[in-house]
């Protein structure tokens, strides 16, 4: 009885996986089929974050938020010190079969139904594929108050939202840090 229930236990657990698999991500035919559906920008817009990916190499950034959100830097100020954060990654297997896209430390990357992916150590949000570039820094001198108000409350969604961030950054950072991997800061043109 007791073999009967481990096997019980397994089909079961085989078939919960097999309906998750095909029910919530997009499968392919083959690792070729994958990777050529799978390249180009897919982005959280609202948080300034993308993925870029070419060939096997996979590029996650952090926009500067106040170089690219003009709301907030009217806000709270331009930040002249901040830059992006970008991470660069490989693929290590295109596994097709489950739509998963496996890196060497991001973790795995799940493609869902329509294309879209989600980081597995990532919570917050799905990066939506877009064939939007990213978006121009803002310029500076063009803003009304590039110091930012003082007085300025924080509404809870955008700190919410800025705690999320700030948790995915740091989530990120540990990542690359455990694989020995550094960020790149890019140079805002």
């Amino acid at each position: 009885m007791v073999l009967g229930a481990i096997l019980l236990v397994a089909a079961i657990a085989y078939a919960v996986n097999f309906v998750i698999v095909h029910v919530e991500r997009t499968t392919f035919q083959s690792v070729e089929d994958m990777r050529k559906a799978m390249q180009g920008r897919y982005a959280i817009e609202r948080d300034y974050e993308d993925i870029i990916i070419e060939g096997d190499d996979i590029t996650l950034t952090y926009l500067a938020y106040t170089h690219y959100n003009r709301e907030y830097a009217e806000r709270y100020g331009y930040n002249y010190d901040e830059q992006d954060s970008v991470y660069e990654d490989h693929v290590v297997k295109w596994d097709y079969r489950n739509g998963v896209i496996k890196t060497e430390w991001m973790g795995d990357i799940f493609v869902d139904k329509d294309g879209n992916i989600r980081r597995g150590d990532y919570t917050y949000g799905t990066f939506y594929k877009t064939d939007k570039p990213r978006p121009e820094p803002i310029d500076p001198s063009t803003l009304n108050n590039p110091e930012g108000d003082i007085d300025a409350d924080i509404p809870l969604e955008e700190e919410e939202a800025f705690e999320e961030r700030e948790e995915s950054l740091e989530s990120t950072e540990d990542a690359a840090e455990d694989a020995a991997i550094e960020g790149e800061n890019d140079v805002q043109a």
